[in-house]
């Protein structure tokens, strides 16, 4: 592959210029472009250079000012206005060859929040009515959470996603929390990435709310009536969201900042066998933004994060939340005389 990671580019499509932050696969890579990361296919993008020399000069250089006779500029009529756009479900298919032909692998599923709310969410996979894999986490405003990868085979096992969001602040008028539903039909996923690799784009986005709902009206008051025998209240009531709200998202309290993560998942979770390879790189992705985060709030210098060797898979997205993350002023995994190769150690600005 001609590009590294670090390469400036320049997107053929907007003639914007960006830097390569992870390489996808042999045909694809992810770049950041103004602080958003997106995947982008070779021929989609080319080294700026050529595009800079040939640029046209539209306007005569202007005479150099006197130290203190600077304009100033009036920024804000340049300023982006954010959207209400709703939340997203991105999927980005990871392709392989085989033989010949090339075959999607994998399906990575990123979280997209292009509100202005911050919010709190619950995340489940279910795989044949079993639950899979379960997250609690936050996103914040306009901003994107990586949730989990999913193996192309599980098409098979009737994959079912479960949502649960709340605001972080209440808001008057919209209601405390929305739960989703999403499920994915293997033949219509069949057609649509088919659509994908005709079109030589790299994502589906499925929309799963355009606008937080609001608030229900309060009931009108019902006329006192004869006492009767107490009804039986339905399992599974619409009081089930506000409920998990108060009672299983509540903000852990034992949890302090750390000098050092360990994310061996013996040491996250007990009952950690029988879990699948994708349920166990979650739960350690879930640990260790959680403790970045509450370094960061805490001001914290500097962390150290212990990941292991193995396949490099925990450590390599590690790496790419830490590229994503503005408050990270470097990293480095290099030979240390306690965890060998098996740690990262983090810097904050």
């Amino acid at each position: 592959m001609k590009y590294q990671i670090g390469d400036r580019i320049l997107l053929l499509s907007s003639k914007e210029e960006g830097t390569i932050v992870d390489l996808v696969n042999d045909n694809m890579v992810m770049i950041e472009v103004k602080g958003t990361s997106f995947p982008v296919y070779l021929d989609q993008i080319d080294f700026p250079y050529f595009h800079r020399f040939t640029k046209q000069k539209l306007v005569q250089d202007k005479p150099r000012l006197i130290p203190g006779d600077e304009i100033k500029v009036d920024r804000s009529k340049y300023e982006v206005f954010k959207t209400d756009k709703g939340v997203f479900l991105s999927v980005l298919p990871v392709y392989q060859m085989d033989g010949y032909d090339e075959t999607v692998k994998l399906m990575k599923f990123h979280l997209f929040n292009d509100t202005p709310h911050a919010m709190r969410f619950y995340f489940q996979i279910w795989l044949n009515n079993q639950m899979d894999l379960e997250i609690k986490n936050e996103i914040q405003p306009y901003n994107h959470f990586y949730l989990s990868d999913l193996i192309f085979e599980s098409l098979n096992d009737n994959p079912r996603f479960e949502f649960t969001f709340f605001l972080k602040e209440s808001q008057p008028k919209l209601a405390a929390s929305v739960k989703k539903t999403w499920k994915i039909k293997p033949k219509q996923m069949f057609v649509q990435l088919e659509e994908l690799r005709s079109k030589e784009e790299a994502t589906l986005t499925y929309t799963l709310f355009d606008k937080f709902p609001d608030k229900e009206p309060e009931p009108a008051p019902v006329p006192e009536q004869p006492k009767k025998k107490d009804p039986v209240v339905a399992v599974g009531s619409g009081n089930f969201a506000s409920l998990l709200s108060k009672i299983q998202l509540q903000p852990e309290t034992s949890l302090e900042p750390k000098q050092e993560v360990d994310l061996h998942i013996e040491v996250l979770e007990k009952n950690w066998k029988g879990l699948s390879n994708i349920a166990i790189l979650a739960i350690q992705l879930n640990a260790f933004q959680r403790y970045m985060e509450l370094a960061i709030s805490h001001h914290q210098h500097s962390m150290i994060v212990i990941h292991g060797v193995g396949k490099g898979k925990l450590r390599d997205e590690i790496h790419q939340i830490l590229r994503q993350t503005p408050e990270v002023a470097n990293f480095v995994n290099q030979y240390h005389g306690k965890y060998g190769y098996g740690a990262t150690e983090i810097t904050f600005r």
